[in-house]
């Protein structure tokens, strides 16, 4: 009987050079999602905090991170395995397509809500864009999902990588679908409340029968944001009417100003300021659902504002206010013979700015919002109501 020479290989042990490293593969000891950070770790011989760390910190200040970790996940196999989860299915070619598709999906939604804002109607396309690939994203999730439910192993039951890709999947879809619930809840509610309601007092009564019938429980989360989000917009009184977007209006006479100017969400600015208007009052009324709706005024012009905010901030030259259910007004009384314009204005969920100048815009589109800094708040950001100072003094 012989016996084997030194460094030689026992039978079905893999095949290590000298000086060369061990195949890369997650491990399962020590692993907090996919072993991952635990298989690099072992791999290069350091601590896996340091992988860790470097994920989040690659996760959060460019999303690069989690790119890498699922790319990882993917294409290295599990300790013990002979292959990737990315064989786990039949055809590859299927698989290349989900991939394309949840790739494509992603960026796109990405892009649209980045850039949804900038420019006229692109928001509304944007917008819609990015809907569209949360809906290719949330159905290629419950593809792979229902697609890993059978069992891999000849043992009967799934690997662990299986498991997790499948609850990786299942979470993918129905936040997904929770999202796109919300959106529509959202917009039934600033289109028609009682529909709304209808629609929510039918989705409690299916969730009720689907307990009593064992239903399918991830119906649960979309349910809950599509009921919130009607309770949000129901709540702020926001009025969706008038489509969405960015919109400007420039006139230039006083004819071409309108009674009433109207979005329902987006970015709605309305230049003033090239208008001679005439001594007295002159009345226009602004409705916003939601975003941000800015009023450029003429400086020789005396300006009452009336505001109703559902959720939101309000500035109208020299005075501000915000909060939650904002009812908000400054009547000033003007001199003899000076124009007043008296505006009247009502925003869902957003910000109402009345200014003499162009101010830096708050509203970035779908993707951000930026807010109003510590500059908005100095009383001659928005300007000054030169033209109502002869009076005896404003009411509140």
């Amino acid at each position: 009987m012989s016996t084997p020479e030194s460094g030689t290989p026992e039978s079905g042990a893999p095949e290590r050079g000298r000086g060369r490293r061990p195949r890369l593969v997650r491990t399962r000891r020590g692993r907090l999602i996919g072993g991952v950070c635990s298989g690099l770790a072992d791999h290069f011989g350091v601590d896996p905090i340091l992988f860790r760390i470097a994920f989040v910190g690659l996760a959060i200040f460019s999303g690069i991170g989690i790119v890498l970790y699922l790319a990882i996940l993917l294409l290295v196999p599990e300790e013990g395995a002979r292959r990737a989860p990315i064989y786990l299915l039949c055809s590859s070619w299927r698989i290349v397509l989900g991939v394309v598709v949840v790739l494509v999906a992603g960026g796109i939604a990405l892009h649209a809500a980045g850039n949804a804002g900038n420019a006229g109607h692109r928001g509304a396309w944007g917008f819609g864009s990015g809907l569209v690939s949360l809906a290719l994203l949330g159905a290629a999730a419950a593809l792979v999902w229902s697609r890993l439910r059978r069992p891999y192993t000849e043992q009967g039951r799934a690997s662990a990588d299986r498991r997790l890709l499948r609850r990786l999947a299942l979470a993918t879809a129905v936040v997904a679908w929770a999202l796109l619930l919300a959106v529509a809840g959202a917009w039934l509610a600033g289109i028609d409340g009682r529909l709304a309601a209808w629609a929510v007092v039918a989705l409690g009564a299916l969730l009720v029968l689907s307990a009593f019938t064992g239903g399918v429980r991830w119906l649960v989360l979309p349910a809950v944001a599509f009921v919130l989000a009607v309770a949000v917009v129901a709540a702020a009184h926001v009025d969706l009417h008038g489509g969405m977007g960015e919109r400007t209006y420039r006139p230039q006479r006083l004819s071409e100003v309108r009674d009433t100017y109207r979005l329902g969400a987006g970015r709605l600015e309305i230049d003033l300021r090239d208008i001679a208007f005439p001594p007295g009052d002159t009345q226009l009324h602004v409705r916003l659902g939601v975003g941000e709706l800015v009023v450029l005024v003429p400086r020789g012009v005396c300006v009452a504002t009336s505001a109703q905010i559902g959720g939101g901030y309000v500035g109208a030259l020299e005075q501000r206010s915000g909060g939650l259910d904002v009812d908000w007004a400054e009547r000033p009384s003007p001199p003899p013979h000076t124009p007043r314009l008296v505006l009247d204005g009502n925003v869902g969920l957003g910000a109402l700015l009345v200014a003499d100048h162009p101010i830096e815009r708050a509203w970035r589109g779908w993707g951000g919002w930026g807010g109003w800094g510590a500059s908005h708040y100095h009383p001659a950001t928005f300007g000054t109501n030169e033209a109502c100072l002869p009076a005896a003094g404003a009411s509140r």
